[in-house]
């Protein structure tokens, strides 16, 4: 029988890590070993039993060495080739190695540029750790007006169709955001120059933070110099988001021709809208041409429950904004709690919260009051996922509530 192989506690720290958070378990006891086991096998088609995470994660003596089978099982549950490929990119690229070149970088050494683009081609992003990385040096470029560098790390190949990839992704690019906010024009003007070229500045920034109450500033800039289709559903996204801005402004002829071209977009072969999209397109059909039914018919076309929530929360907020008949809102009452899983990520606790939210406004605004308290005390008003950018809208209604 081969030699066990012994690995380092570093090794060990970064494969716990590593599999923890690529599917969404963390390992306190024998039951969330045999879970993580589960896992990998339906997604991976790999059994690892959960005696050997057991010893991993120090339940029970563990002397730090296991076979190279396992070893390769485990790297590649993980997305590596196999543990020698595991093992050159923990050496390489060790946190504390990562700091170091971002102390480099920010020092302004000579060649620190190129030392820590290489760095962040490489950084772990499918891991949170990978996104706080790359978001330090963001914001390091920023502080440093090093254009150049962020040019180059906005039009670098990350997997931005890989759902746990993206989701790092767009904490990493947040500063280019929270500095707009701030009116740092210089910024501002990098993104407007540069957004039409990157599809990461368009998935991650601005189909991320999608903050509408910067329409007739920054937004309304990034969204202005955009004129091809590089994402699917890019032009449908901007002609709503410009639909609203010209509502808002009273220019309503402006708005419906922007809504007709977004209404024609939609519905190109082959285009799948995402909910939140139909959400609006449902929303600006009601205000601009009373169609009442195509919001009923855009939810009914939802099947997953996150994907109903992501419809609802936004299709509420804007007409609670934009219209004035509470009744248009009674899909909200088809919605079942028990539709959602226990167990959520993020994101999905984002959108599940702020479901229980909405839900609460909806009643009280009925003054069904005992039902909107119930829906009230199941909300967490510290997980707001990705609408953390409506939080003035929110927390108007939080403070109401309780």
């Amino acid at each position: 029988m081969p030699a066990a192989i012994n690995i380092t506690q570093n090794e060990q720290q970064w494969i716990k890590e590593y599999l923890q958070e690529t599917y969404d378990v963390v390992i306190n006891d024998a039951f969330d070993c045999q879970m993580l086991s589960d896992a990998i096998l339906k997604e991976k088609g790999i059994k690892i039993s959960y005696s050997t995470f057991r010893r991993l994660f120090d339940l029970v003596k563990n002397s730090n060495a296991q076979s190279r089978f396992v070893l390769n099982a485990l790297a590649v549950a993980v997305g590596f080739k196999n543990w020698e490929f595991f093992k050159h990119h923990v050496a390489n690229f060790d946190t504390n190695i990562i700091n170091q070149n971002i102390q480099i970088y920010s020092c302004q050494l000579p060649n620190s540029q190129n030392l820590i683009l290489e760095t962040a081609k490489k950084f772990p992003l499918t891991t949170w750790l990978g996104g706080y990385q790359l978001q330090n040096i963001v914001s390091l470029a920023i502080e440093n007006n090093d254009f150049e560098l962020l040019k180059q790390l906005v039009h670098l190949p990350f997997d931005v169709e890989n759902q746990k990839v993206y989701e790092h992704l767009v904490i990493g690019f947040q500063s280019f955001y929270f500095q707009a906010v701030k009116s740092n024009e210089a910024v501002i003007a990098f993104v407007t120059s540069t957004i039409r070229t990157s599809i990461l500045l368009q998935k991650c920034l601005l189909q991320a933070y999608v903050d509408e109450k910067y329409l007739d500033s920054f937004l309304g800039k990034w969204f202005d110099a955009i004129e091809e289709n590089t994402l699917p559903d890019l032009l449908l996204f901007k002609n709503l988001l410009l639909c609203q801005k010209a509502f808002n402004n009273n220019e309503v002829d402006k708005a419906k021709t922007h809504f007709n071209l977004a209404l024609n977009q939609s519905k190109l072969d082959q285009l799948e809208v995402h909910p939140i999209l139909k959400a609006r397109l449902g929303v600006w059909n009601l205000v601009l041409n009373k169609d009442k039914q195509s919001i009923v018919t855009y939810y009914n076309s939802l099947s997953c429950p996150f994907d109903k929530a992501d419809f609802a929360v936004i299709a509420s907020r804007l007409l609670w904004t934009y219209y004035d008949e509470l009744a248009t809102i009674s899909f909200l009452e088809k919605i079942t709690l028990k539709e959602f899983p226990p167990v959520k990520d993020f994101f999905q606790k984002g959108r599940h919260n702020l479901l229980l939210l909405t839900l609460a406004i909806h009643y009280h605004l009925k003054q069904e009051y005992q039902q909107s308290k119930e829906y009230f005390d199941l909300f967490n008003s510290n997980t707001f996922g990705y609408d953390i950018v409506n939080f003035d809208f929110y927390e108007k209604w939080i403070q109401k509530l309780k």
